[in-house]
């Protein structure tokens, strides 16, 4: 919001109302008078000096940056990154080192292990590391950690690089836990380096069926699985139809858009990636195999990059996309270097996938130009390397269709806040107790209630898809809003009540393990002693949630709300506990707070 300050005012302030030694601003104007040296008309300057508007402008521009580079923060770090200016704070978490999922996961359950032992549970009836225990370390880390940017894009690439526990992966938190460190150690690398990461990690082999992917046998009438080889293109680098550098489809003479590939295609490309087994077995195996190409994803070492085996992979030249021909004769890892370099260095792929990491990041919908400002960037057009994610983030970040007044007011800005994140970013500013400093959420819950988690996608397609448009002005604007696709009647009540039951009941959230683990409270004692100052909680929640985009009309029906809960029947100030829940409850289910822009 632009502030004017016309010929640097000098104000001379004389207070006639309640002396706030607080600070100056956001309601705590009455009765304050103010002139000034100039005679310079325009009274916007001395309203937004009054007021507070233009004192927090800087605050909500950084919890605004915040919410889009990172899960959320409190009104403490926003102030540190507003002081330190949002490229620095970029190139000051590219340094922070990468706080990985895998080590976390194994101290949780190592501790769990011991407390079951311990409680008399039999061996044989302890289950894990499962699912359960990758969200409990998941929920661990990302309410602790200090490379906030690193987990922002790694979630974002996890919902392009799809894998999910909502398969038999379920079963393994060692392959959810290493593939998602994966993504943490590639989020600020080469794109190359992850896709070549990606296509040789065992969860992902397992989840598209690439792991143990033969070679064709006549005898047998079995052809490579070509489950991995669509998705490498179709949602990973490419596309379905050919795009010029803006994302915008290219069109033939004719007028029709031009695929990308056909059956065939997919076919050929089925071929490089056969070969793929395990590099390990799990210490527990105990018994010998002569080919460890057949042991099975049960068995195999799930953290380290699938091996490949020559003798299954199938022999002779490929054509890939009818434009690259692979030679016969070469091994299986040089076919499947040379397939994933063509399709790295393919011209869709700098648009495609600069476009979806912007839908996941910043907006639903970004103007060309900026799809083809972030795309010149993947292409290596600012001087830095093809595919450097780096360059990639800074791009999609600052840009002044993400940073602007104007492009904040474009009638296409706007994203529907994941819900996922939503759930995170409200527990990353609350103030959290838990005896044992353990953070641990079962994930599941969150599932239920509004139907997304980390890692949980229902397909390989994620929850929603990209070009998802709900009916209505949307649509009808030739606009998309992917995460409508998850906004339904049975999910918005749930999550309703969901963030009633954190504001007011007093439980942060649960695990499976709250017997052993208490689960995390909710500590009101900030908002407690800021109750009696209903502008103060106003602009709290305008600072931490919507950004200073809380708009008048619902600042007035959470005002009346907050003014309205009171009594003066007991003296203990339990209102003033059930005032601070009511704000959180307000402001977490307004539209301000959900459509983030």
């Amino acid at each position: 919001m632009k502030l004017y300050l016309y010929l640097f005012l000098l104000p001379v302030i004389s207070l006639s109302a309640q002396n706030y030694t607080d600070y100056l601003g956001s309601g705590h104007s009455a009765g304050i008078t103010v002139t000034a040296s100039s005679s310079k008309t325009g009274p916007q300057g001395l309203q937004s000096l009054v007021n507070g508007k233009g004192l927090d402008d800087s605050l909500f521009d950084a919890s605004r940056f915040l919410a889009q580079a990172s899960f959320g923060a409190k009104i403490d770090y926003i102030t540190q990154v507003k002081n330190m200016g949002f490229e620095p704070w970029i190139n000051d978490q590219f340094t922070k080192p990468a706080s990985l999922i895998r080590p976390k996961l194994d101290t949780i359950w190592n501790m769990l292990y011991n407390i079951y032992i311990s409680n008399g549970i039999p061996e044989e009836d302890i289950y894990g590391p499962a699912a359960v225990h990758f969200n409990y370390a998941y929920w661990d880390n990302n309410l602790k950690n200090a490379d906030l940017l690193r987990h922002r894009v790694a979630e974002a690439l996890s919902e392009i690089l799809v894998i999910s526990y909502n398969s038999d992966l379920e079963g393994s938190a060692i392959a959810l836990s290493s593939y998602y460190d994966m993504l943490l150690q590639n989020s600020f690398g080469n794109y190359k380096d992850l896709l070549m990461a990606v296509t040789k990690h065992p969860a992902m082999g397992y989840y598209l069926s690439h792991f143990q992917n033969r070679k064709t046998n006549v005898a047998e009438n079995t052809r490579p699985d070509e489950n991995y080889a669509r998705e490498i293109m179709q949602l990973f680098t490419i596309g379905l139809v050919e795009l010029n550098n803006d994302g915008t489809p290219k069109t033939d003479n004719q007028g029709n858009q031009i695929p990308t590939y056909d059956n065939e295609d997919i076919r050929q490309m089925a071929k490089i990636f056969t070969g793929f087994g395990a590099s390990g077995v799990e210490p527990w195996v105990d018994w010998q195999i002569n080919d460890t190409f057949y042991i099975d994803f049960y068995a195999a070492k799930k953290d380290i990059p699938m091996k490949m085996y020559n003798n299954w992979h199938e022999p002779g030249e490929k054509i890939i996309l009818k434009q690259l021909t692979i030679p016969s004769g070469q091994s299986g890892m040089q076919d499947v270097d040379q397939a994933v370099d063509f399709l790295f260095n393919h011209p869709n792929t700098g648009p495609f996938i600069s476009k979806k990491l912007i839908q996941r990041l910043v907006k639903s919908n970004p103007s060309p130009a900026y799809v083809d400002r972030v795309a010149t960037v993947f292409n290596g057009g600012a001087g830095n390397p093809r595919g450097d994610m780096k360059a990639l983030i800074k791009a999609i970040l600052l840009d002044p269709e993400a940073r602007t007044r104007a492009g904040m007011e474009r009638p296409d800005a706007g994203i529907l806040r994941p819900p996922f994140l939503r759930m995170l970013h409200l527990m990353r500013t609350l103030d959290l107790e838990q005896p044992q400093n353990r953070y641990l959420h079962n994930g599941y819950s969150i599932i239920e209630d509004v139907g997304q988690h980390v890692m949980a996608s229902p397909t390989v397609f994620n929850f929603y898809p990209p070009d998802f448009a709900p009916i209505g002005e949307i649509s009808d604007n030739g606009l998309v809003a992917p995460e409508f696709k998850l906004h339904n009647s049975s999910k918005s009540i749930r999550y309703l009540n969901s963030i009633f039951g954190t504001s007011f009941w007093g439980t942060a959230f649960w695990s499976w393990d709250g017997d052993y683990i208490p689960n995390p409270t909710v500590n009101y004692a900030h908002y407690i002693s800021i109750a009696d100052d209903v502008e103060k909680m106003l602009r709290e929640a305008d600072i931490l949630y919507t950004h200073g985009q809380m708009t008048d009309q619902t600042k007035a029906i959470i005002r009346q709300a907050l003014k309205d809960m009171y009594w003066n029947w007991n003296n203990n100030y339990e209102w003033k506990h059930y005032r601070a829940g009511l704000l959180i409850y307000l402001t977490m289910i307004s539209p301000d707070y959900n459509i983030l822009k």
